[in-house]
């Protein structure tokens, strides 16, 4: 499990808890969050829960775009379009950037992380 804490540039801001095989993505149509702006993908970025961290997987067509991983000092680390980074402990900020403007932020916490397949493992049922 992972929650993102998201804030538009308009300063819309929310939180969204996300738990096994569910995602957060940002975009133009049918998103967690959504926003209708030119040049915007219609899937911009998905976040996957998978080990070590959350994936965050870059949708977003150029378009003047640019997305970008931040670390806790302030550092970014540019994430071309269609491929996929990790966060970590150190890095756990997403921006999107569009037009020279970042329209979107989120901050994602996450604990610590088991490995993928014993993260999707069932409850063990209680014993008697």
């Amino acid at each position: 499990m992972f929650t993102v804490s998201w804030r538009l540039a308009d300063g819309a801001t929310g939180d969204v808890e996300v738990r096994g095989r569910d995602r957060f993505s940002f975009g133009r149509h049918g998103c967690t969050v959504d926003l209708d702006v030119p040049g915007l993908s219609r899937e911009a970025l998905v976040i996957r829960d998978t080990a070590p961290g959350p994936v965050v997987f870059r949708g977003q067509r150029d378009n003047g775009a640019f997305v970008a991983l931040v670390t806790l000092l302030g550092q970014r680390r540019w994430i071309e379009q269609g491929t996929a980074a990790n966060l970590t402990a150190d890095v756990n900020r997403v921006e999107l950037h569009l037009g020279g403007e970042v329209v979107f932020l989120a901050d994602v916490s996450f604990g610590i992380r088991p490995r993928t397949f014993e993260r999707l493992l069932p409850e063990p049922a209680p014993t008697a």
